[in-house]
């Protein structure tokens, strides 16, 4: 009985330090897995898109939004492409919403704009957040409206 009474006071410190140091690994890399998704995937043109959040389910307090956008792809495809991407690495993944975005590289110039039937109207103005702090359009001017216009 002393004997494990000797092994139990030198155990519970070390648990201490060892359980949370563990929490801390597993944190890191679920935060380094939706880190090396790109926040935002979009072609030239007038553009589909999709706002979308991943996350990693019972792993991450807090998710992450990204952008994805094509000119060849409906709503419902760009949602079933993305999908299937995060669902191999074990990431899931919600619609937000969608609408449109025009993207004249050579202008640098965007509108975003409407509505997507299926999953309801993006939050814009979140979207060109998303958009203005990534590298390639910071200085894109990026406007939002309600209707094409």
């Amino acid at each position: 009985m002393k004997l494990a009474m000797q092994h139990f006071k030198i155990i519970n410190p070390l648990s201490k330090i060892i359980v949370p140091t563990v929490k801390q690994l597993s944190t890191a890399r679920v935060n380094a897995l939706l880190l090396n998704v790109p926040r935002v995937q979009i072609s030239s043109g007038k553009n589909n898109y999709l706002l979308m959040m991943i996350h990693l389910h019972g792993k991450t307090r807090y998710g992450r939004t990204i952008v994805r956008g094509t000119d060849s792809k409906s709503h419902e495809e760009i949602y079933a492409e993305v999908l299937d991407e995060m669902d191999a690495i074990g990431i899931c993944t919600k619609a937000l919403g969608g609408g449109f975005i025009e993207n004249n590289e050579s202008k640098k110039k965007m509108k975003i704009y409407g509505c997507c039937k299926t999953y309801g109207e993006a939050p814009h103005g979140r979207t060109k957040d998303i958009l203005l702090a990534w590298t390639k359009y910071k200085d894109f001017d990026i406007t939002v409206a309600k209707y094409r216009t």
